[in-house]
């Protein structure tokens, strides 16, 4: 079965990270939906992708250097269309109160000092039998392994030095993904090819992939036993379940 991951939201047609984006996805029947986490000054987890407002909403600064009241005070809708104007960015705990009732939430975290405090809120809001945390990082993974170990996670792969200089970059992964005690690779796009997702998919490893709004590249990766796609235009994924 595939699971079908909204990234950020349904982000391709409302502003990323917000809670109207969350909300369009669930209401086109997604499994999963992907955000990105950031840490505020006053230690309250919020839902945007960048460590600064500047790009989604109407004001600057580093989201890590203001507090939740006047991180609220911006506006993250009106970049992406005036319809959306009065978006505001949600808190973490908002999004997974939402999320958790049909879905999956693919926590994101950007902010590798704030582990402690999502690993918190998700338990806070009883949701920790509706997340899987994500994360580039390792130590930031090992860290969530050791607070919760029940905790499903999924080490993030990009095609970049690191992984291109890899002699076997599939059998590489499934390594680290052992060390770090994950059971999901989500890896970027363009380095799945046959022989990768089988080798992957033999050890037992969950197999992820991010981003794709193509629909004949997505009938391609669930061929080739891609179990997860994140993208931002989920309704494209009901056409591969006919």
């Amino acid at each position: 079965m595939l699971i079908k991951i909204a990234h950020r939201g349904f982000s391709g047609i409302a502003p990323e990270n917000t809670m109207t984006a969350f909300q369009k996805a669930l209401e086109v029947g997604v499994d999963g939906v992907e955000l990105d986490v950031h840490g505020t000054l006053d230690r309250q987890v919020v839902s945007i992708h960048d460590s600064t407002l500047d790009r989604t909403t109407n004001r600057s600064g580093n989201v890590n250097q203001l507090t939740l009241s006047q991180i609220r005070e911006a506006d993250a809708g009106s970049w992406f269309s005036p319809q959306f104007a009065g978006e505001k960015i949600p808190t973490l705990s908002e999004a997974l109160d939402l999320i958790r009732q049909s879905a999956v939430a693919v926590v994101e975290i950007k902010d590798t000092t704030i582990v402690e405090q999502v690993v918190e809120v998700i338990h806070q809001t009883n949701a920790s039998d509706h997340v899987v945390v994500i994360s580039f990082d390792k130590s930031a993974l090992k860290q969530i392994r050791q607070l919760d170990p029940r905790m499903p996670t999924g080490f993030l792969v990009g095609s970049d030095d690191e992984t291109n200089s890899m002699k076997d970059p599939a059998i590489e992964l499934v390594k680290q993904a052992s060390t770090i005690g994950v059971g999901t690779l989500n890896v970027q796009e363009s380095m799945v090819l046959p022989t990768f997702a089988r080798q992957i998919r033999k050890r037992g490893i969950n197999l992820w992939t991010w981003t794709v709004d193509d629909l004949p590249r997505m009938r391609e990766l669930v061929d080739y036993g891609v179990q997860g796609i994140t993208t931002n235009f989920p309704q494209k994924l009901a056409a591969l379940e006919h």
